[in-house]
């Protein structure tokens, strides 16, 4: 029985991403190239790999068998062509980095810029996604590096399957109208102002409402968004406050006052991930020694303890 490498990629697709459909758009083929290559991988295994639920699909025992195979095969498909480029004598190629909002902009941008003009053969394509997105689309190999973060009460698990590369922690301040407190503010005190904030849906949104519970409130946030320069147009005309990372306070209006937190000490965590099934690469591994240089200059260390709460 001989299977097709690039069929059991395409069958670890649909099982990650849940639908067919889903799995073409991702490796950019039709859904009906899809179900023709599943069918030819069904017919060489001699099992039914997939059952069928509506639009969605789901492994069967014999297809989770192949799916949980196939892992070690991709990796060892990756280490190959790794060590095909490592061979090379000049950092070069396409690289795919992930980075959102003011990461993105006050620290990724410019680390990159500065990999460009040293190593202008090594083409590095910055993508926007949001946390979580952007660890899945890495895991997936759609993207080689990540620039994510996350905060220091609410940790991710450790994921077998990426590298992380820790960079710096920064903390969480309150941006408030000017004038309304002065020096340090206890979250609590905050109970009844109107707040700006991340929507739940991402990260820094539930963290924000995580410290706030843990105080105990829940904040009335009447201002949602996930650009941090339409939060700081909420507290300077609509008199919000809100609770946002450092580097997203950078350049703050003067009418807002940038304040530390006195009763609830928080840090957003920024890390940078690879995928572990390859020996680095040349330029990923360039890329991440720029990253953490360029961190250096950017906080604290990520793996020391917050201040007691």
């Amino acid at each position: 029985m001989d299977l097709d490498v690039r069929r059991l990629r395409v069958l670890r697709e649909v099982a990650l991403r849940g639908t067919i459909v889903a799995a073409a758009d991702s490796l950019g083929f039709t859904p009906s190239a899809i179900s023709q290559q599943l069918s030819a991988l069904e017919r060489e295994s001699g099992s039914v790999l997939l059952e069928r639920t509506g639009r969605r699909v789901r492994l069967t025992d014999a297809g989770q068998v192949l799916v949980d195979r196939t892992e070690p095969v991709l990796v060892a498909l990756e280490e190959a062509k790794a060590a095909l480029e490592e061979s090379r004598t000049t950092i070069a190629g396409d690289l795919r980095l992930a980075a959102s909002g003011s990461l993105a902009r006050a620290f990724v941008v410019p680390t990159i810029a500065a990999v460009a003009a040293q190593y202008p053969q090594l083409k590095v394509t910055l993508l926007e996604f949001e946390a979580d997105d952007s660890l899945r689309e890495l895991r997936l190999g759609q993207l080689d590096i990540v620039v994510t973060h996350e905060y220091d009460h609410e940790r991710r698990r450790p994921e077998p399957e990426l590298v992380r590369i820790d960079l710096f922690a920064e903390d969480m301040l309150v941006a408030a109208p000017a004038g309304r407190f002065h020096g340090a503010v206890a979250l609590a005190d905050l109970k009844e102002e109107i707040w700006a904030a991340d929507p739940p849906t991402n990260s820094c949104g539930r963290a924000v409402r995580s410290a706030c519970r843990a105080v105990g409130f829940e904040p009335d946030v009447r201002y949602n968004s996930n650009e941090y320069s339409v939060l700081l147009a909420a507290v300077v005309y609509g008199g919000a406050v809100a609770l946002m990372p450092r580097l997203g306070l950078a350049g703050a209006p003067a009418a807002v006052d940038v304040l530390p937190v006195a009763d609830l000490p928080t840090r957003r965590l920024v890390f940078a991930a690879r995928r572990r099934g390859e020996p680095p690469r040349p330029g990923v591994t360039t890329v991440i020694e720029h990253l953490s240089a360029a961190a250096s200059a950017k906080g604290s260390d990520p793996n020391a303890r917050s201040p007691a709460r």
